[in-house]
């Protein structure tokens, strides 16, 4: 059964009151369900995407590009429906099954529609905006919700734009529970928390999805833009976001998760992968951000980050000033391109690095940002996931996530980092750390490494050096390598001399002895 609301008048007072109003969500103190490995992997794709946003038309669709450039193009049976300039992407006339159309500056249809969503719904909304002062909520499984296009970064009037600067509350934008959901084909501006989030749910696909804020570098900019948290397979792609005050795309606690061909500038962190298991990140550009793509555990998560795959993305110019509000995020160096922290089981490889102020990749323990081993502590009883393959300090019915190892680094190109990593405060004590340590020796290595958790260290001699954190580095065009041993220098006198920064082949971090396996790729079955 389809329905095309135009106005409020088209649903009677008396189906209004009927509807269920759905609670919003809660904090994400949920957990995870156990998350099942192996199966195959989903192959590269040849280099990051160009910003989808960047020249789509009024109505939006894009002269002479393809659907994955333009972020507005069909997908499956979904197609120019011809007749109605009010759905010219999608229209129930493409769906199966109960479908709700709803035309743009009708927010009080849109918001009836979205609580009167039954399971295997679909909602449509129109080209044009819809100027919202309350989250819009959705909690059903099978839900399809379809937009007219994301528009042009910079411009809120093309494609379907959900725009919350009315926003009353510290509430998200568009707020889904629900197994085999899919966003796509609209944007989503001004959420006073986050843009998009997706939790507790299993099955979820976001294709052509703008996230944006309209000022730049404000902390009071929401949290995260494209957010699935807690659910297990994931696929986000072709989809940008611009601005937010932690990570524009981030993808917390999650099993099994595809990021790709995806645009992330002007945040904090522009992609973030978090205490996530079976993660293949590729074909993104992360561009003007602090920190162009993050991949670490917070203390004490009961789901253990491992299995995360980096390649054929760009990193470059990630040189914005950290205006996080707070939270691990803020800890992040202005200049940052990939930042591996408390992480395990992790492959960067066929990644272009180029401009980032402070370094390309750092490598570092949990311990580098919260120095109580305890709050690293997970009980046996609550851990969440698969961990059969994972390397974790143990204790009496307890192991902790703190340690950073199994990290294989290979085949990226570098160029023109490490020349200006004055922008780390004291918030961002390992900046401030490689400002103490490099001022007058500029650039920065490429890959840091803070050693943290190896037994033996020493400057010079390569021999005297341990990898007890099975750290491999091979085939990196243009790359550098230095051995911070972080426990001693972060203490003054401030000596690069300390350090150790072997040449190529960076014995004995060049792959000699390394045993970690491939990495197994997410199962989106």
């Amino acid at each position: 059964m389809n329905y095309r609301l135009t106005s409020l008048r088209t649903l009677s007072h008396g189906l209004l009151l009927a509807l269920p109003l759905a609670a919003c969500s809660g904090g994400g103190d949920g957990t995870e369900t156990d998350a099942d490995a192996t199966s195959e992997g989903t192959g590269t794709s040849g280099g990051a995407t160009e910003d989808p946003t960047a020249s789509t038309t009024a109505g939006g669709n894009t002269d002479g590009a393809t659907d994955s450039e333009s972020g507005t193009g069909s997908s499956g049976s979904t197609g120019d429906t011809g007749d109605d300039a009010n759905f010219p992407n999608c229209s129930c006339a493409d769906f199966e099954g109960d479908c709700i159309e709803v035309t743009a500056d009708d927010e009080e249809g849109l918001q009836i529609a979205a609580n009167s969503l039954e399971d295997n719904g679909t909602l449509v909304l129109g080209l044009g905006s819809f100027e919202l002062d309350n989250q819009v909520t959705i909690r059903a499984d099978g839900i399809t919700v379809c937009g007219q296009g994301i528009g042009v970064e910079g411009d809120f009037e093309q494609g379907t734009t959900l725009d919350f600067a009315a926003q009353m509350t510290q509430s998200n934008g568009l707020d889904i529970v629900g197994d085999n959901t899919t966003v796509r084909d609209l944007a989503i501006v001004d959420a006073k928390k986050d843009g998009l989030r997706i939790e507790d749910s299993d099955d979820v696909t976001i294709q052509r999805v703008r996230v944006t804020w309209r000022k730049v570098a404000d902390s009071s900019n929401g949290s995260y833009g494209i957010y699935p948290v807690k659910v297990r397979r994931v696929l986000i792609e072709d989809s940008v976001s611009y601005n937010s005050s932690d990570a524009g795309i981030y993808v917390g606690q999650c099993a099994h998760a595809i990021v790709r061909n995806n645009v992330a500038k002007r945040n904090v962190a522009g992609i973030e992968i978090e205490n996530t298991q079976y993660a293949d990140v590729y074909g993104n550009l992360a561009e003007d951000n602090t920190g162009g793509l993050l991949i670490f555990d917070l203390p004490g998560n009961p789901i253990v980050g491992h299995d995360i795959s980096i390649h054929d993305n760009t990193i470059i110019n990630n040189n914005q000033v950290n205006f996080a509000p707070g939270g691990t995020v803020k800890q992040i160096p202005p200049g940052t391109g990939t930042f591996a922290m408390a992480s395990r089981r992790v492959e960067i490889f066929d990644n272009t690095y180029e401009n980032n102020g402070t370094g390309d990749i750092a490598v570092v323990s949990g311990l580098i940002i919260e120095g109580d081993e305890e709050q690293w502590a997970i009980s046996l009883d609550e851990l969440n996931g698969d961990i059969d393959k994972v390397e974790l300090p143990m204790g009496d019915g307890v192991i902790y996530n703190y340690q950073t190892n199994n990290i294989f680094i290979h085949d990226n190109s570098h160029s023109g980092s490490g020349m200006d990593p004055f922008k780390s405060t004291m918030d961002q004590e390992f900046g401030a750390l490689l400002i103490l340590l490099y001022a007058d020796n500029l650039p920065i290595d490429n890959v840091l490494y803070d050693t943290i958790g190896e037994s033996s260290h020493h400057p010079t001699d390569a021999a005297m050096n341990s990898n007890d954190n099975h750290l491999c580095l091979q085939s990196n065009t243009g790359a550098t390598f230095v051995s911070l041993n972080a426990e001693e220098t972060q203490q003054p006198p401030f000596d690069i001399e300390a350090l150790f920064r072997p040449p190529a082949p960076f014995t004995p971090f060049d792959c000699g002895n390394f045993t970690m396996g491939p990495i197994t790729p997410p199962d989106m079955g």
